[in-house]
């Protein structure tokens, strides 16, 4: 309950912006809830002053002003209805901006141990149900308490003593329909968690689709949906049993009291001691009652699965960000060396070092390869550097000063990336190579593509460099993509350049293309070289030889030829054609 508390305390602080739509709305309520009530007191008017006196003035007024009142209570409803669900879509609006800056903030080993399906579902479904929650049904309720009270107070008015005894039946309800709240918010937890696996698997599918089809892995594929989707519906079906089980409950004990008041009072009516206006009037209240009181406790009950979603949306809203701030230095140029000095680090999910006691110092403008088997560490070293990830010993500095004590968005700026993974987003040729930069020239632009040798085939193009590339740039091919990614880190003009494994996935004449850009790309920059393929570092300055996060070698590449050890077993391996 306490948990309950303070989610309702959380939600509800995301009106304080609209404070005053929100009384303004309120207002609207207490008057079409009392307007609601007015057929109570008209009735018994009608009965026992106009038929009994036969008075015709107030057989006219009444009728008229019943037309006026629904007139008003039709204009306030439509101005409630204007301004809550106003409010619910600057909300959604609202809520994703939060939650989607909140997601890039986030740890770089978040997105490692969640699915972009999930992130996706928390960010459309869960933030819509949680919408729900503080507009559309807060709008429901209020409707329905204000008539309710309206309704509670006219019923004590023309009989108190029966208002008791009909209203006694309610608290009965209290006990089953907490019981049938708590299972609907376990049910919708559940369901929304079904959801976000069901968006995980439609994502790889659809972004895999080239190796489902190639491995035939259609009927695969569409089992493990078929099986989520049975999962899914059976928790629905469930949340459906439970949430209309409320109102028969309430109907029946509705009906249980009304029956006895109909019978109570009807006797009281025969002997005279009620008129029967009065006796009328409270039998419509009673019955009028029932609809709200119904409805308030269908309400509750849905309500839970809103928590529910308000409950995974502050779980992502509550983790901890990563340290972009980190110092307050600004990293503005760098003149000498790079050094990692004791560098060791594992993640925090797991138990092994990943680097152990690194030590490496690498001079301004030298070119410096990482070699090493899968899994020795190559990536994770110059992941820290870019403080995807801090060291859990040792550090790494920069011209003498601590990479930590730098702003995060100052150092990264003075850094470039190419990776085998080539990301392209689903946008024109010209935006993709300007990404990180949109205030450029398109003559800094061509310059750029003319280096890499991307302009060679963008002339070939309809649309040149506004042609739409697809998500992931699919349009194009490997080594297309990987000149777009080298012509971006060229237009970047980082000091610092990091390549990790950027040719490996590539043709011979794709990474003739590739290479040829490269060179130009490490021009005049420090960069970092990570490499299967030892072919391509034969020129570097120094070569890092990486085993289970030791540096067990280094030198240039005749050296270690010569030295006979675990760089050479590398090489004799590659070049006998066991290992490609």
């Amino acid at each position: 309950m306490p948990n309950s508390i303070n989610l309702y305390k959380r939600l509800v602080r995301y009106l304080i912006p609209y404070k005053g739509k929100v009384f303004l709305a309120i207002f609207c309520s207490i008057i079409v809830g009392l307007i609601a009530t007015s057929p109570v007191p008209i009735i018994q008017k009608t009965f026992d002053e106009i038929f009994v006196k036969k008075d015709t003035f107030m057989l006219t007024a009444i009728p008229l002003a019943l037309v006026g009142l629904y007139l008003i209570k039709g204009a306030l409803s439509y101005l409630q209805n204007v301004i809550i669900f106003g409010i619910s879509w600057e909300l959604v609006v609202s809520l994703r901006n939060e939650i989607f800056y909140k997601i890039q903030r986030l740890p770089l080993g978040y997105f490692e141990d969640t699915p972009v399906g999930e992130l996706l579902s928390r960010f459309i479904n869960d933030v819509t149900i949680m919408q729900s929650s503080i507009t559309n049904m807060v709008k429901e309720f209020l409707q329905n308490a204000f008539m309710l009270v309206g309704l509670i107070c006219w019923v004590f008015y023309l009989k108190w003593d029966w208002a008791i005894m009909s209203l006694f039946v309610f608290p009965l309800a209290i006990a089953p329909i907490a019981s049938i709240a708590r299972k609907l918010r376990h049910l919708s937890r559940r369901g929304q968690e079904i959801i976000a696996t069901i968006n995980s698997t439609v994502v790889e599918t659809f972004s895999g689709i080239k190796v489902v089809r190639g491995f035939s892995l259609e009927k695969q594929q569409n089992k493990k949906l078929d099986l989520q989707n049975d999962q899914f519906l059976s928790v629905m079906k469930s949340n459906v049993k439970y949430t209309e089980l409320s109102s028969p409950l309430m109907e029946i004990l509705g009906m249980v009291s009304g029956a006895f008041i109909l019978w109570y009072g009807g006797n009281q009516v025969l002997e005279g001691t009620v008129t029967q206006g009065s006796f009328i009037a409270f039998i419509v209240a009673l019955f009028m009652m029932y609809g709200p009181i119904r409805l308030l406790f269908k309400i509750y009950t849905k309500f839970q699965g809103s928590l529910a979603g308000a409950e995974r949306v502050f779980f992502i809203l509550d983790q901890d960000e990563e340290d972009v701030k980190g110092g307050d230095l600004t990293l503005n140029g760098f003149e000498e060396e790079i050094e990692f000095r004791n560098v060791s680090f594992k993640y925090p999910s797991r138990s092994a070092w990943v680097l152990n006691d690194i030590n490496l110092t690498v001079k301004k403008s030298s070119i410096v390869a990482i070699v090493g088997m899968s899994g020795a560490g190559k990536t994770t070293l110059v992941d820290l550097l870019f403080r995807f990830y801090l060291a859990s010993e040792g550090k790494i500095l920069i011209d003498g000063v601590n990479i930590n004590d730098f702003d995060v968005l100052s150092l990264r700026s003075k850094l470039a990336l190419v990776t085998q993974e080539t990301f392209l987003f689903n946008d024109t040729i010209r935006n993709n190579i300007a990404f990180g930069r949109m205030q450029v020239t398109d003559e800094e632009i061509m310059e750029a593509s003319r280096a890499a040798h991307v302009d060679s085939f963008v002339k070939t193009l309809d649309d040149g460099y506004e042609t739409e590339i697809g998500e992931r740039g699919v349009k194009l091919s490997g080594g297309q993509k990987q000149r777009i990614a080298i012509a971006r880190a060229i237009l970047r003009n980082a000091p610092i350049l990091v390549l990790d494994e950027a040719t490996s996935s590539l043709d011979s004449e794709s990474e003739k293309l590739v290479q040829d850009a490269l060179n130009a790309l490490m021009q005049n920059r420090t960069t970092f070289i990570i490499a299967h393929r030892l072919s391509t570092i034969k020129n570097a300055d120094r070569i890092i030889v990486l085993d289970q996060g030791k540096v067990v070698e280094e030198g240039s590449h005749d050296e270690l030829l010569s030295n006979e050890g675990v760089y050479k077993k590398y090489y004799e391996m590659q070049f006998s054609g066991t290992v490609s």
